[in-house]
């Protein structure tokens, strides 16, 4: 919306227990912002509160930034946005905080099992494509096993410590490019997590839109670590992440919910095709 402050965002929520969560994540957005980190924060009412209550819903206001959604086809807007998310994990946003606890978040080899069990149900509404599912579903299968590992735990508890806050979203349209960096947005799946798995998400976009390189994911950690070195047990868990096929558990994950079966060879083709670039690599 235009006000005479500029263009502002203007979002709703549902449900009381989303006070307690705006209030616990505006307050580390503050502290972000407060680090020279450019984000949009929540705009305060007079009294405080980081939300406006109006009808039974809750309605938040932030500053439009300047910009564009970045391109993760173009390599100096990769990078980035690698370093967007270092900046970012580099605030002790949660550290001492008091709301911590409202924007911690479940493990993750949880979401990623429960991907690859809704996966799994939907190969059996096409079995003539199960024989090139089932090595992804090993591979997979093992990436989760990993993932519940002692690395996953002390990668977490030296994250919490140290109060990263992780945006848990990092798709290109939650980026805006100014022509000289980027910044990031909409932080409404944002918690306390392992930064790796930031990350990880960014290059899954990276991989499916831009397709594969030599060096995709090389380049794009090493612009992290220049800001924001990942420790021994992030990578670690980097690596377990990046062994799941999460391209081709997507595309099985939305046919299940979708049914679709004009689109599902076209796409899960150039998943599978990607995610056996990805395993070159790694």
């Amino acid at each position: 919306m235009q006000t005479s402050g500029g263009a502002m965002i203007l979002k709703r929520y549902e449900g009381n227990g989303m006070r307690r969560r705006l209030d616990a994540l505006a307050d580390a957005l503050d502290a972000v912002l407060l680090a020279g980190v450019e984000i949009a924060p929540y705009l305060r009412t007079d009294s405080g509160l980081p939300y406006i209550v109006d009808r039974n819903g809750l309605y938040t206001i932030q500053p439009w930034l300047r910009g564009r959604h970045l391109s993760l086809k173009v390599r100096e807007e990769r990078l980035a946005a690698a370093r967007a998310l270092a900046n970012l994990h580099r605030v002790p946003a949660g550290h001492s905080s008091d709301k911590a606890f409202y924007l911690r978040v479940p493990p993750l080899w949880e979401k990623y099992r429960h991907r690859l069990e809704k996966a799994q149900l939907a190969t059996f509404k096409d079995p003539t494509l199960r024989d090139a599912w089932r090595p992804f579903q090993q591979l997979a299968r093992h990436a989760v096993y990993e993932l519940q590992q002692s690395s996953l735990v002390r990668a977490l508890d030296h994250d919490l410590q140290h109060g990263s806050l992780c945006h848990r979203d990092p798709a290109p349209h939650n980026f805006m490019w100014s022509g000289e960096g980027a910044a990031l947005i909409d932080f409404d799946l944002s918690g306390y997590d392992v930064r790796a798995h930031d990350l990880y998400q960014l290059m899954n976009h990276a991989l499916y839109l831009n397709g594969w390189e030599s060096g995709l994911f090389a380049e794009m950690v090493e612009a992290y670590d220049q800001i924001m070195p990942l420790d021994v047990d992030n990578r670690s868990v980097l690596q377990s992440l990046m062994r799941y096929p999460s391209l081709v558990i997507r595309e099985w994950y939305d046919f299940g919910k979708t049914d679709n079966h004009h689109t599902l060879r076209t796409r899960l083709a150039w998943a599978q095709m990607q995610e056996e670039k990805r395993q070159q690599e790694l």
